[in-house]
């Protein structure tokens, strides 16, 4: 049971959060001051100092409720009752689907760091790295135990390139070759990359409608993991 006093100190928390993402949502993170969302809030700047220590503590507590809500829209489209296929195209396409959505949250999360966020910007790209590696990792292992996709092996890569790989899959705990390690990183370059380009309108003068493009390229990597993939009607 809580106290009345933990439910409306609970409450004043969440709306700290959603404030500062409204603030980050509409004017990017320079706007996530802590004047501006005290004043959203009704409070005075020093009292968000009882719920937390300092502003990059409050930006690490944004990051996070951002991660955990694009990891659950993630986890949704790959629903476990749908064939490895449609888990996988399902959440690919979410993530971009996130971020067209959710253009300045994308930004923050995944863009070059910005200096109003301070010294949490190395913790929320090492939180989200993580999260997404098990998210995509996962069913890649589970595609890996059913039927293995060629990846290169071992010794056709450079030492330092295997180094690094061996180190990722420590870090992530992901249980895969490190050729599939590589078929993963590989993959994700190139849906980051199209995200990116298309959310920062980095694509190209002529370029209209992106749609077509990301789908040739999932084509294109499913084709690499052993799988046929057909494009959704748009």
């Amino acid at each position: 049971m809580t106290t009345r006093r933990e439910r409306l100190r609970a409450e004043l928390d969440r709306d700290i959060r959603t404030s500062a993402r409204r603030l980050l949502g509409a004017d990017g993170p320079a706007a996530m001051t802590l004047a501006a969302i005290a004043r959203e809030v009704g409070i005075t700047a020093p009292a968000i100092y009882r719920y937390y220590e300092s502003h990059d503590d409050l930006v690490r507590a944004v990051a996070d409720d951002l991660i955990e809500d694009l990891v659950t829209t993630l986890q949704a489209a790959a629903d476990p009752s749908h064939d490895l296929l449609a888990r996988l195209s399902g959440a690919t396409n979410a993530i971009r689907t996130w971020a067209l959505e959710h253009p300045s949250e994308f930004a923050f999360l995944f863009g070059t760091p910005n200096k109003a966020t301070g010294r949490a910007q190395g913790e929320i790209s090492a939180t989200w790295v993580v999260r997404l590696a098990h998210l995509f990792g996962g069913l890649f292992e589970e595609l890996w135990r059913q039927r293995p996709f060629p990846v290169l092996p071992d010794e056709s890569l450079a030492p330092a390139l295997r180094d690094e790989l061996a180190s990722y899959r420590k870090t992530t705990g992901l249980d895969l070759p490190l050729g599939a390690i590589w078929t993963l990183l590989t993959c994700w370059h190139r849906i980051y990359a199209g995200v990116c380009l298309e959310i920062f309108g980095h694509l190209g003068v002529g370029i209209d409608d992106h749609g077509p493009m990301y789908d040739q390229m999932l084509i294109e990597l499913m084709a690499s993991i052993g799988l046929t993939y057909e494009p959704p009607a748009r």
